[in-house]
């Protein structure tokens, strides 16, 4: 054997082995988790589970298929990127696509709809769809305008977190939201999460519905600007003794509520007539927009990050009476620093207010639990569009889902998609540093280097 046709084996064997070393290195990547193969690298972390999914997904007892019903060609990589970390998470998740092009008679077996999610669970018979534009939503005004489709946000943990959570409980509350006062409407972000946890919300007028229906778990209350009937404060007072759960969004009003304030006194607590203010912990130089302080220790506040913040808004004050009544406890989860202030039209006085608080009153069976929130707009849908790192709509859910023994709050506000700038929100010396400082400096040493390899 020639020496050159020696060189020519061992190059032919060495070739045969690194092809065959990337196939199987290709065989092992593939089998390995989609958390591990692909790095969460975007800005808003949309691949990123939470903490909420995974103690789901851990105690996950049923099995779960999530059905991918469209043509595999258009569903967005995103997509199946994300599903696949549930599958990831869990033993009881499937994930199975099927095509809606080449198999419709098993779309019709399965009874569902084209571009969908169908999330199934055998053990309850129970299925949720999700569209796959409610995932990745857009900005219709942007197309109708400008003829440009713009990405707005990634809701896949919040919608399908929810629809896993829900088709494997047979948990189902019922929230009655009064009407009749002057209240405020929720929001499209807070109706989306009470549903997302089970919860389906009902409106209520006390006065020409007859009454709390039996099946009301929670009665809430969202910023009534009038006071309430005195035949509406005993039927609230009534259902509360008899072991209800009432949550009250006060904010501040420039008309009476004596009902209202008679109704939130029986419970330790007092509704002042006047604005919170903080002179401490305000937002831009404004100090009625305040960052309350968190109370640690709460079931309300637990899980909460305590390097986040919420902000609100124009906030009415809630102080404690110095003798409660009988078998009430109260405890605050929200107030503001001891720089609070209570503005009224004629004196500021100074303290610290409760911005929130739970008032649970023991009885012969049982408790009654009152919620009070100084202000509606801790769920202001305007606000937390506007600042999507805050951590009010945590606060209202644990709020809400406090009220229940078996709720959890599996509520997952979406995630933008939207192009982050880098800006100096203040200019002052570092806008003259970044417009003039560093430019003449570049410019200076550019030059400077010009010069020295000019002269070589």
């Amino acid at each position: 054997m020639t020496r050159k046709l020696k060189k020519g084996g061992y190059t032919a064997i060495l070739s045969v082995i690194v092809i065959a070393a990337v196939v199987i290195l290709n065989m092992i990547v593939g089998r390995l988790p989609e958390k591990v193969r692909q790095w969460d690298m975007s800005s808003t972390q949309i691949y990123t589970l939470g903490g909420t999914t995974r103690d789901l997904l851990a105690a996950l007892d049923k099995d779960v298929t999530i059905y991918v019903v469209a043509n595999p060609e258009s569903v967005d990589k995103r997509i199946t990127s994300f599903l696949k970390r549930y599958e990831d998470l869990s033993g009881h998740i499937k994930v199975v696509t099927v095509d809606s092009v080449l198999h419709p008679d098993q779309v019709k077996k399965l009874k569902a709809e084209d571009n969908t999610l169908l999330v199934s669970c055998d053990s309850t018979n129970k299925t949720e769809t999700i569209a796959l534009a409610d995932i990745i939503k857009m900005d219709e005004m942007s197309y109708y305008y400008y003829g440009q489709a713009k990405e707005t946000e990634f809701d896949g943990e919040g919608q399908l977190t929810g629809a896993i959570s829900h088709i494997t409980s047979d948990v189902q509350k019922t929230v009655y939201v009064t009407e009749g006062h002057g209240e405020t409407a929720l929001g499209a972000t807070v109706s989306d999460m009470l549903k997302k946890s089970s919860l389906t919300v009902t409106s209520l007028n006390l006065l020409t519905g007859g009454g709390i229906p039996e099946d009301c778990e929670l009665l809430l209350l969202n910023a009534p600007s009038a006071d309430l009937a005195k035949d509406e404060k005993e039927m609230i007072s009534k259902y509360l003794n008899s072991g209800g759960n009432v949550m009250i969004l006060a904010g501040y009003s420039d008309k009476d509520r004596p009902n209202l304030n008679a109704l939130i006194n029986d419970y330790g607590l007092n509704l002042e007539n006047g604005l919170a203010a903080d002179t401490k912990s305000f937002y831009q130089n404004n100090p009625y927009y305040i960052f309350p302080s968190i109370q640690a220790g709460s079931e309300i506040t637990n899980g909460i990050d305590t390097k986040s913040a919420a902000l609100v808004l124009q906030s009415a004050a809630l102080t404690q009476k110095k003798d409660l009544p009988e078998g009430v406890e109260v405890t605050a989860f929200m107030q503001t620093s001891d720089g609070g202030m209570l503005v009224t039209a004629d004196k500021q006085t100074k303290g610290t207010y409760i911005l929130g608080a739970v008032s649970v009153k023991t009885l012969d069976s049982g408790s009654a639990r009152l919620t009070v929130l100084s202000t509606p707009s801790l769920i202001d849908e305007g606000l937390n569009t506007s600042f999507s790192n805050l951590t009010n709509l945590r606060l209202f859910m644990n709020a809400v889902t406090a009220n229940f023994d078996d709720v959890s709050n599996v509520s997952i506000p979406s995630k933008s998609l939207e192009v982050t700038y880098n800006t100096v929100t203040h200019g002052g010396m570092w806008g003259i540093l970044f417009i003039f400082v560093i430019p003449v400096v570049t410019l200076a040493a550019g030059l400077v280097i010009w010069l020295k390899r000019r002269r070589l």
